[in-house]
């Protein structure tokens, strides 16, 4: 279902008669991830955009006036008129691609104000009260949402309920961790090393100069080793009494920069508790499909992970866009002379990795029943 083209484009633009859709608020719309993420809910079978925000100096602009001029939105998204990151916000639901420092500000306060915010910002990633999910491997740790009540400090007054505060992972995390997660179930996971091959994209805009990446490789991202080291061991733990225990397992990441427009690729070696043969590890990967509650999704692909036999797979341009670029590519399996085994590993990380892992996240939070029609 899509808007009526008909009505009034400020705001919120009434929706469609019979349009039953959930309403829901972009925060940070004019970014390379929030653009996504609007261009994913125009097609959206439960959710509907309603409220487009970015920065002050957006405000009171169309949608279409802020965005790169390579993103295509529909007639009335383009539309759109641009309102405060303060809101005030109908919609319970919040999907916000805000800069980390930005959502650090104003990701707390919305929670406290009773929204539920699903953010793509690492601002609360490593927060030990807050969920770091990938649906098809930790769904459970949603259920530390419900545990978020009177954590979020409001201003003048106490905290409504229906709020909380839900984090997809880093771009690179978000393709590894689905990957390791069979492993570790059949096999058990000790260490892991990594090296990513980050796309440009992973910069945001205007990110790196041309002159730094043609013909070159940065071998570092601010960060970005922290975040791929820290958050598998979040993701991969146990949920006990409403905290996360962390698993038992070492990662050691190189981040660089590759000029490569879209897609994530990362060589990965393991070192596993019980010895795997190749072809053993290819069923794991292949037969791994989301939990119940997660599965069905919109925006999840029915196989997750995808195995690939060529010996020049995967790559960025080719597998990328796999399952409108939610689905992960595997290749290169082959045993590790020093752990166990090792492959390389594609994901698209702005869908995958960013836009699509936050929609994913929200679909979870409805399919669990936490999600409203509108704020109460």
């Amino acid at each position: 279902m899509t808007p009526d083209s008909s009505s009034s484009p400020a705001g919120d633009p009434s929706p469609s008669a019979g349009d039953r859709r959930i309403p829901v608020a972009v925060l940070g719309a004019t970014g390379t991830v929030g653009a996504r993420l609007v261009q994913r809910l125009e097609r959206h079978p439960w959710f509907r955009l309603a409220e487009v925000a970015a920065s002050e100096r957006s405000e009171g602009a169309r949608l279409r006036d802020r965005v790169s001029p390579d993103i295509e939105l529909s007639a009335v998204d383009a539309e759109r008129t641009l309102v405060s990151l303060d809101g005030p916000f109908r919609s319970h639901l919040v999907l916000s691609a805000l800069p980390a420092s930005a959502a650090r500000e104003i990701e707390p306060e919305l929670a406290a104000r009773g929204h539920l915010v699903v953010s793509n910002a690492s601002a609360f990633r490593a927060d030990p009260g807050v969920p770091l999910i990938v649906p098809e491997v930790n769904p459970d740790h949603l259920d530390m949402v419900d545990h978020q009540a009177g954590r979020w400090t409001p201003t003048g007054g106490p905290a409504r309920d229906g709020g909380g505060i839900v984090t997809n992972p880093n771009c690179a995390v978000a393709g590894l961790a689905p990957v390791l997660a069979p492993l570790d179930a059949a096999f058990g996971l000790r260490r892991v090393v990594v090296t990513t091959f980050q796309a440009i994209s992973g910069a945001g805009r205007p990110g790196p100069s041309a002159i730094d990446l043609v013909d070159n490789v940065v071998p570092w991202i601010g960060g970005e080793e922290e975040k791929i080291e820290a958050e598998p061991r979040k993701i991969l733990g146990r949920l006990v009494d409403g905290a996360i225990e962390g698993a038992s397992l070492t990662v050691s990441a190189t981040a660089t920069r590759v000029p490569v427009l879209h897609g994530h690729l990362e060589a990965v070696s393991v070192e596993l508790d019980r010895t795997a043969t190749v072809d053993e590890a290819t069923a794991v990967w292949r037969a791994f499909r989301a939990p119940e509650v997660a599965r069905g999704l919109p925006s999840g692909p029915e196989q997750p992970i995808v195995v690939l036999e060529q010996d020049d797979r995967p790559q960025p341009r080719l597998d990328r866009d796999r399952a409108e670029g939610m689905a992960i590519s595997v290749g290169r399996v082959r045993p590790c002379p020093v752990h166990t085994l090792r492959f390389l590993v594609l994901s698209h990380n702005l869908e995958r990795g960013a836009a699509g892992a936050a929609m994913l996240n929200a679909e979870l939070a409805q399919a669990s029943g936490r999600v409203r029609p509108a704020l109460g």
